[in-house]
């Protein structure tokens, strides 16, 4: 009875979901519009996350720069960037705004560790400075690709909780950061962080 039922109405059978991923189905009304009501929120959480971590990103690296324009003034005249918007409107629009804006202050740390630790005083060779950061980022990439380290550790994590931190400057995000660099052991980037700080909780950093 039940197979005799089932092959008489067949095309009555509601299957959950869109037109988008059925197109050859029949919805009911509540159905299709239930979906329709989660694939709104779904877009709406992207939206929200990307738009944060756009934020986060363009405003994290502000801070590297102002903060590393007294530590370092190699690295700010270096590393100046005239096109936060421009850069803000690419992340926000990015379908990966998480990893890419991670990648964006991890890469940026490392170039800011080169110029800290070799001290270039001389323009020509600020160059070389910068391709020393630049290589030491893309062998951490390489390293985490053919390895497959978690990909949240060492200045990796720091680079994510910074994000965070800038936005939301909560005391537990900057016990995290401060365990985190006495681990990575660079003291240079403990200096930068800890102006980072003051800039967020005592100085307008925005």
């Amino acid at each position: 009875m039940t197979a005799l039922k089932q092959h008489q109405h067949s095309n009555l059978r509601v299957v959950k979901g869109g037109k988008e991923n059925h197109p050859k189905n029949k919805f009911s009304k509540k159905s299709r519009y239930y979906f329709k009501k989660r694939n709104k929120k779904r877009k709406a959480c992207l939206e929200q996350k990307s738009l944060f971590f756009a934020d986060a990103c363009v405003n994290t690296l502000r801070l590297i720069q102002k903060t590393a324009r007294h530590l370092n003034p190699a690295f700010y005249y270096e590393r100046q960037v005239p096109h936060y918007e421009t850069l803000r409107n690419t992340i926000h629009h990015s379908i990966e705004s998480e990893d890419y804006s991670i990648n964006i202050i991890e890469k940026e740390l490392c170039i800011y560790k080169s110029f800290a630790h070799l001290n270039p005083q001389r323009l020509q060779d600020y160059g070389k400075v910068l391709i020393a950061g630049e290589d030491e980022f893309k062998i951490k990439l390489q390293q985490r690709e053919e390895s497959y380290l978690d990909k949240e550790s060492g200045l990796r994590l720091i680079s994510k909780y910074l994000l965070f931190y800038v936005e939301i400057p909560q005391a537990e995000l900057f016990v995290e950061i401060n365990e985190l660099l006495l681990q990575y052991k660079d003291e240079k980037l403990t200096q930068l962080f800890y102006n980072i700080s003051i800039h967020i909780n005592f100085l307008n950093h925005k």
